[in-house]
């Protein structure tokens, strides 16, 4: 038994398909099979069996595989560990999240846990949402930072923890015509108005479609940037206007001017913040669960 049979195997129970672990893994399927009937062969039961939805554990499997995720999570940390006795370097903690949610993630966690967990290293990685999702599959981020989706939305094998709520705010050009008066302005007279939004299918953008869905027009979408902080700069050189999330608006006195009013009917979005179902590390545990009760408070 080996660290890499256990990883395949992982792997496998995360997509509920081999060739779905074999794609995650950048190798070819019949070398997962391979390693994973070899774990097989030696532990002694079948992991898996298949069903009409695909690939699922066994009884044995599951609790097998539990205790197999936890050993994993443990020897991947040991680099970590060696470089903190070396005294060559910091335990890490790598957090991805969205562009545009600094301003809600650094004041209530990020600027506390540097305190709280003077040697640990936390990294931090700004990508679209569904990046996020595809890199905590990869074990490429141990958290990150979302729009909240619906369970039945949210990829195989993660778990999402609200952890806060905020409106939906038209910005623009401070001298738009729409952003000159004071107070909601309803979604109706934004039906042609150009907008500029971004991850059509999965972030703000798909919430964006939606909030026009329900008034039966869809949305005049002129640009889309993969990223807020673009946006927002594409709106202050007027070239359209966009639907964010207040908490992504720019911190007092930093970037372009902008204007912005509340709309009607009114819209909030919920973020949350995501990892593996599967264990992690002991000191990951403790590093997420602060951030989580942080960001949630």
């Amino acid at each position: 038994m080996d660290i890499r049979q256990i990883r395949y195997a992982l792997a496998v129970a995360r997509e509920h398909s081999f060739t779905g672990a074999a794609q995650r893994l950048h190798i070819s399927q019949s070398s997962v099979s391979e390693q994973v009937a070899m774990l097989e062969d030696e532990i002694g039961f079948r992991l898996f069996h298949r069903t009409g939805r695909g690939v699922e554990s066994t009884e044995r499997g599951r609790s097998f595989l539990a205790e197999a995720d936890r050993v994993a999570q443990e020897f991947f940390g040991l680099s970590d560990t060696a470089r903190r006795l070396n005294g060559a370097g910091y335990e890490s903690f790598t957090l991805g999240m969205g562009s545009g949610m600094a301003g809600l993630v650094v004041p209530n966690a990020l600027r506390h846990f540097c305190d709280i967990f003077p040697n640990v290293q936390l990294r931090i990685v700004t990508a679209p949402t569904r990046r996020i999702y595809d890199q905590l599959h990869t074990d490429q981020l141990d958290a990150g930072i979302a729009i909240e989706l619906s369970p039945d939305e949210l990829p195989t094998g993660l778990l999402s923890i609200p952890i806060a709520t905020t409106e939906m705010v038209l910005i623009g050009h401070p001298e738009h015509p729409l952003l000159g008066d004071e107070g909601p302005i309803d979604l109706a007279r934004l039906i042609e108005e150009p907008l500029i939004t971004n991850e059509l299918t999965i972030g703000y953008g798909r919430i964006v479609t939606n909030m026009f869905a329900d008034i039966g027009a869809p949305p005049n979408i002129r640009a889309v940037p993969d990223n807020v902080d673009t946006l927002r700069e594409m709106v202050a050189a007027g070239m359209g206007v966009a639907i964010i999330p207040r908490s992504a608006l720019p911190q007092t006195g930093s970037g372009a001017p902008l204007g912005v009013r509340a709309i009607t009917p009114e819209r909030k979005t919920g973020f949350c913040i995501v990892r593996r179902r599967q264990a992690m590390s002991r000191s990951r545990e403790s590093y997420f669960s602060f951030l989580s009760d942080a960001l949630a408070s």
